[in-house]
């Protein structure tokens, strides 16, 4: 939360937290309640981008109001979630069924997931 909101960025802490489980700092429980509090310390950076429109008031109330509606979405998930994450680990289960198919061992060939990800629409967009 505290990084988040100095580094404005929620996206720069999420990758330092998944970089850190990546390298075996941290484990994978504490990371997504780390994930969830990077989530909240956005709210933070998007209340003051909206205030920098305080000067045309009709601008201001749009931004403000699209500022509180992310807050509230964030805040509403990780009120869903961080409980049922906390009882149940359904986010910690699923990501470690995600990973358990990924061969750990290093081999001569590596599999490409961004190709993994992107060959089928790159295959249809080029069809088109």
């Amino acid at each position: 939360l505290i990084v988040t909101v100095l580094v404005q960025s929620s996206s720069t802490s999420s990758s330092i937290i998944v970089s850190m489980v990546a390298a075996g700092i941290i484990e994978m429980r504490p990371a997504v309640n780390l994930i969830m509090g990077a989530n909240i310390g956005t709210t933070v950076t998007n209340t003051i981008v909206s205030l920098g429109q305080s000067m045309d008031r009709k601008q201001f109330r749009r931004a403000f109001a699209g500022a509180t509606v992310h807050d509230s979405f964030n805040w509403l998930c990780v009120s869903i979630f961080l409980p049922l994450e906390a009882i149940f680990h359904p986010i910690e289960r699923l990501s470690s069924l995600i990973v358990s198919g990924i061969d750990s061992e290093p081999s001569e060939e590596s599999p490409d997931f961004f190709a993994v990800l992107t060959d089928p629409f790159t295959t249809l967009i080029i069809q088109m």
